[in-house]
């Protein structure tokens, strides 16, 4: 009798890996620090083209077989983790750069191409992609794209969404939608591109995008600036955000514990100027036409930020300043993952700009056991707010602490105008939560798009939609 594994192997051969095989535990899971989420799948496969994923699709369509796409597994929301009896369709044999426009301003890339290998492609064009995440150096474009991915600099640029020109999707029945293009106007019909990005391959997989490139800045210098109170801080971010055309291209908070931690960790960074006393720093950053240009705006928010105390702990002269300076800031994630190991949560709640101070001294307010470090894109309202388990709280009493305190900080979110996730993404990690967002008539909206696009259920199911709790 012949197994899923023959079948694939017959679609796709040489292509497929199955339990036992080196490599395979890989798959099991992404970075979400929910072990109990992880799972191994019943296969791997390694489509190369969209006809590789159109026989892949039909087939899984018509034996019920579930499909989870898969980028660079960098997602900390479990959306790359297969369903039960499910198989892994990793994109990373996808990988060609097709085309970079410089005429039209566009690339046109595989789904597997890495962020930062694109970025390397176009620096010498002076041109990037202004909607990359944090995570550039191992995240992958189609894993942006199904995400909707945001980062630093998402305050000027805006998240991925807004980067995304054209897509190819090949749908559960093998239907192929070629959607948008290089063209920057379209009225023709119903726009169902904004529909697949941020979808986290539930209707379809992407196989291939075409993105908005944007004239890479001359110059970026970045300061790093503490302030005595989290209320100072917040009042900062929202000075920084009326400045109108001079708005920096990055706003990020760190709380003074964290950030304090941060620096004792990586002591190869040489940020040992830190006043233990500190309980909050921003990290501002300006672009520029040149050096002069950017050091102009940093000047202007150097005399904004002094309104509400700020001392300047580092400022950036040069490009390796100004990425010693980010590399502290992209440390911060990583003494998370150390500090509490399995017993942490990585969260992103967003609420509008405005309401940042009000996020903050609310989530200061929070009664529980737990440590949690606060940190994240303060400009465009997007936060990280992780809590951990600390020695003295046994492990068992994890799970429940750490329920009642998301249920704590969505509901403050949610007050505010906001919501549960900005750039992470829903996954399986989430789905409980999610229609206590959305409310139950978007949540019955979106079960209607899937299953138009989806009629078997096989794209990633388990992921994203909202069920009740």
């Amino acid at each position: 009798m012949r197994s899923l594994i023959d079948d694939l192997e017959q679609l796709l051969p040489g292509r497929v890996l199955g339990p036992g095989a080196p490599r395979f535990d890989r798959y099991r899971r992404d970075m979400v620090s929910d072990r109990q989420l992880h799972r191994d799948p019943a296969a791997v496969v390694f489509p190369e083209s969209t006809e590789d994923a159109v026989a892949l699709l039909r087939y899984a369509d018509r034996h019920g077989v579930p499909l989870t796409p898969r980028g660079a597994a960098s997602g900390l929301a479990g959306g790359a983790i297969a369903a039960s009896g499910g198989v892994v369709v990793s994109t990373e044999r996808m990988n060609r750069i097709v085309e970079i426009d410089r005429s039209n301003m566009a690339a046109i890339v595989d789904p597997g191409v890495k962020t930062a290998e694109l970025d390397d492609q176009l620096a010498p064009l002076r041109l990037f992609f202004a909607g990359y995440p944090m995570s550039e150096e191992i995240c992958t474009i189609g894993g942006n794209v199904a995400t909707n991915a945001g980062g630093g600099r998402a305050v000027r640029y805006g998240v991925t969404g807004a980067h995304v020109l054209g897509l190819h999707v090949v749908l559960a029945g093998g239907e192929v939608l070629h959607l948008g293009g290089k063209r920057l106007k379209d009225v023709t019909g119903l726009n169902l591109l904004p529909l697949f990005v941020g979808s986290e391959g539930t209707l379809g997989l992407i196989t291939q995008i075409t993105l908005r490139l944007t004239p890479r800045p001359g110059a970026r210098s970045a300061l790093l600036a503490a302030f005595a109170s989290h209320a100072a801080a917040t009042a900062a971010v929202v000075a920084l955000r009326q400045l109108g055309s001079d708005v920096p291209s990055a706003i990020e908070y760190i709380d003074g514990r964290t950030a304090t931690a941060t620096a004792a960790a990586n002591t190869a960074l040489a940020f040992d100027n830190l006043d233990p006393h500190t309980a909050a720093l921003l990290l501002i950053e300006a672009d520029g036409r040149d050096r002069n240009d950017a050091g102009a705006s940093v000047q202007l928010y150097r005399e904004t930020i002094a309104q509400q105390g700020a001392t300047i702990v580092r400022s950036a002269v040069t490009d390796t300043d100004n990425e010693v300076i980010w590399r502290f800031r992209k440390a911060v994630p990583w003494w998370v993952k150390r500090r509490a190991g399995a017993f942490h949560s990585v969260e992103d709640v967003v609420v509008p700009p405005a309401a940042v101070p009000d996020l903050i001294e609310r989530v200061y307010a929070l009664d529980t056991p737990l440590e949690y470090a606060v940190f994240g894109h303060a400009g465009d309202g997007n936060f990280h707010i992780n809590p951990m388990k600390p020695p003295e709280v046994p492990d068992e009493q994890w799970e429940p602490a750490r329920d009642t305190f998301l249920r704590q900080l969505y509901a403050i979110a949610i007050e505010l105008g906001g919501t549960i996730s900005g750039e992470h993404g829903i996954g399986r990690k989430r789905t409980t939560y999610a229609a206590y967002a959305t409310g139950p008539e978007v949540a019955a909206a979106a079960q209607a798009v899937k299953t138009a696009l989806d009629p078997n259920g096989i794209m990633n199911p388990g992921v994203l939609l909202a069920t009740a709790r």
